[in-house]
């Protein structure tokens, strides 16, 4: 899949892909009188869109694990490293947060994250079902991003007592390996030879997800007649990388329905689980060590309530399947339309 991120450290990637939606709503007989007031018709639709844009990020990571590594030029065998990281990503190129690394008994390094790698700019252009390419921020009117690296400086102290020394560091996303690593920690002070080098497991991380926005068509029936319009979310979700599920809240638009009972606006709530049916090993895509990404897809389930037109309640539980990488969706609901 082709990207569009920068060409800073590593081959820019393609990332996720978020697609189908697909909501269908089975109940009572349609319309049928319930009493003298109620009545309720089923409805069946298909949700077909994509992340439009991506929110803010908030990251906490902390582990780990060596896996592999070098250290001034000296290859690490079984050298204790633990390092934590909190990071903040709120809309396009604004990046902040801090971190430390451990190394043995001699190695230390505070760090100041300030800027990140993107591996999405939003909103994306789909070009294939497996590609896209990003928003360019110098031409396109661009409103977010998803980190592969986040970058900053390291104050290096390698002896005891000794001045630190500044090194350009970069740390990867934890989003691009779920289920708790390996991650690379690398030095920016050379593309062949840095200073540091670390592919390291990780024992926790987290993200909250706040305000990512999905866009596209709605098509379907209701009752036994056609339906169609448009679509939108605003979700926000607490995501655990070592456990690979989240949980989601957040609100849901139809818009421009063909029928207008169904113009509605409500709210959604649910859990989502990280998926390896499909998965595959993305760090070529990204000129990473083999290992270090899995492009990986999910599935989400939960429950939504809508207030429609004509006095209408529009209610039901979803079945999403999304792709992989997850960008797109297939969404399968139970619920019912009641008018009153």
């Amino acid at each position: 899949m082709s990207s569009g991120a920068p060409d800073a450290l590593l081959k820019p990637e393609r990332i996720l892909i978020a697609g189908l939606l697909c909501l269908v709503l089975i109940s009572s007989p349609a319309f049928a009188s319930s009493g003298s007031t109620k009545q309720s018709q089923p409805l069946s639709l298909t949700l077909q869109g994509m992340i439009t844009n991506a929110g803010n990020q908030n990251y906490a990571l902390s582990g780990g694990q060596l896996v592999l590594g070098s250290l001034f030029g000296h290859s690490l065998t079984s050298a204790k490293v633990s390092f934590s990281l909190v990071a903040m990503v709120h809309g396009l190129q604004s990046v902040s947060g801090w971190g430390s690394l451990q190394i043995g008994e001699g190695f230390s390094a505070r760090i100041l994250i300030t800027n990140a790698i993107p591996a999405a700019i939003f909103p994306i252009t789909v070009t294939s079902p497996t590609s896209y390419s990003n928003c360019d921020p110098k031409t396109q009117k661009c409103n977010s991003e998803i980190p592969l690296f986040f970058t900053g400086i390291a104050s290096v102290q390698s002896k005891a007592g000794s001045s630190p020394v500044q090194i350009p560091i970069a740390i990867e996303s934890p989003y691009w390996n779920p289920f708790g690593g390996p991650i690379v920690i690398t030095s920016l002070d050379s593309t062949t030879s840095p200073s540091i080098f670390l592919v390291v497991s990780y024992s926790s991380a987290t993200i909250y997800w706040a305000g990512v926005q999905l866009q596209g068509e709605v098509a379907g029936a209701l009752g036994t007649g056609s339906v169609s319009g448009y679509y939108s979310q605003t979700v926000s979700s607490w995501e655990n990388l070592v456990s690979a599920s989240e949980s989601d809240w957040g609100s849901i638009t139809f818009a421009g329905m063909s029928n207008p009972i169904l113009n509605a606006n409500g709210r959604l709530l649910g859990h989502t689980t990280f998926s390896l049916a499909g998965s595959f090993d993305c760090a070529p895509e990204f000129g990473l060590p083999e290992g270090t990404c899995t492009a990986t897809g999910a599935t989400s389930d939960g429950s939504f309530w809508m207030i429609g037109g004509q006095d209408s309640f529009i209610s039901g539980t979803y079945h999403t399947v999304w792709s992989v990488p997850s960008l797109f969706t297939f969404t399968t609901v139970m619920g019912a339309v009641t008018k009153f």
